[in-house]
């Protein structure tokens, strides 16, 4: 008898002991969050992410600092968060990119199946054809005649990007001639367009909203299957004259494999709330980008067939395989 009663104070200990110690474990997040944007400031995914990570440091409570790390590729940006601690406290915001990389190179320093793990999604919006508004062209079939007549330039961030991928795409489909001119930025890519550089290019809406506000950048078409509430005088490709054009630009946060799933869960159902707030939707909508919802899991599934989508137009634009090259160190 003695020993059952010493037996059940022992359990009893242990329960209170237990119990104080979930009460006492810390919610996440109990310390300041880094985030990795592998982007220069001011491209569209840096403007929708900074909408949505604003939002989270509010809710959370705790400092969220934004880390942009630009590049020749957004490899190096993923890598870092690749190899980061597994706590939660180094985060990734990507963008289709991520979906592209993973379909276009070989031998790249992480697993983008393994090593990270999708969380949620942001958002998501059209390609813009976009030209100078100097140019004199008023819409998709007097840029693709003029480009008939005169071989003209198209800007995009580089040949391994999904921005090249649609204006390849667009050459293929309205049977124009045109020279690539790859730009470091979302904002030198706009500014070289404005001044005629570069006849034109796809950027992502979020990413032209402003030079076409300002007059700098006319718009000639959205790669959507209908028009943007943002610009509803603008026409879908398709409408154009353009079809099989359709693409859109998405947005989306990743983890270190290895975070403990109850805190992705956590930072997914933060995700989902912020993206309901009002004020959020409301910056996302002037962007032209539009809220997307997603469980962890079927954000992964997302992120593979979007890979698989890549892949399957590289291999119709004739873009074979990479093997990824790291940058050389300073």
């Amino acid at each position: 008898m003695k020993q059952s009663r010493i037996a059940a104070a022992c359990i009893v200990a242990l329960s209170i002991a237990g119990c104080a110690s979930v009460g006492n474990a810390p919610t996440f997040p109990a310390q300041p969050v880094k985030v990795i944007i592998p982007y220069p400031a001011g491209n569209a995914a840096d403007i929708v992410g900074r909408i949505v990570v604003d939002k989270l440091a509010q809710t959370w409570g705790q400092p969220v600092s934004v880390e942009n790390r630009p590049g020749q590729t957004t490899i190096p940006g993923v890598d870092a968060v690749a190899k980061a601690r597994a706590d939660g406290y180094t985060l990734l915001v990507h963008s289709v990119s991520y979906a592209v990389d993973a379909g276009l190179y070989s031998g790249l320093p992480y697993d983008p199946d393994k090593d990270l793990v999708a969380v949620a999604p942001f958002a998501k919006q059209p390609f813009a054809l976009v030209t100078s508004a100097s140019l004199g062209v008023k819409s998709v079939a007097e840029l693709a005649a003029k480009a008939r007549m005169t071989p003209l330039k198209f800007g995009s961030l580089g040949p391994t990007t999904q921005i090249y991928f649609v204006a390849e795409q667009f050459r293929k489909q309205a049977g124009v001639s045109a020279t690539h001119v790859p730009y470091k930025s979302l904002v030198e890519a706009n500014e070289a367009v404005a001044k005629g550089d570069a006849a034109f290019w796809f950027p992502p809406v979020a990413g032209a909203m402003s030079a076409i506000r300002d007059g700098k950048l006319a718009a000639l078409a959205v790669t959507s299957a209908q028009r943007v509430p943002q610009l509803p005088q603008v026409p879908t490709m398709a409408e154009a004259g353009v079809k099989n054009m359709e693409s859109a630009a998405w947005f989306g946060l990743w983890a270190p494999a290895g975070v403990p799933a109850a805190v992705i869960d956590k930072i997914a159902k933060d995700v989902d709330l912020a993206l309901a707030a009002p004020d959020v939707r409301e910056k996302l909508t002037k962007a032209g980008a539009q809220p997307m919802s997603m469980t962890p899991a079927q954000f992964a599934r997302f992120v593979n067939d979007e890979t698989e989508s890549s892949r399957q137009l590289m291999k119709e634009l004739g873009i074979g395989v990479r093997t990824y090259a790291p940058p050389a160190k300073p």
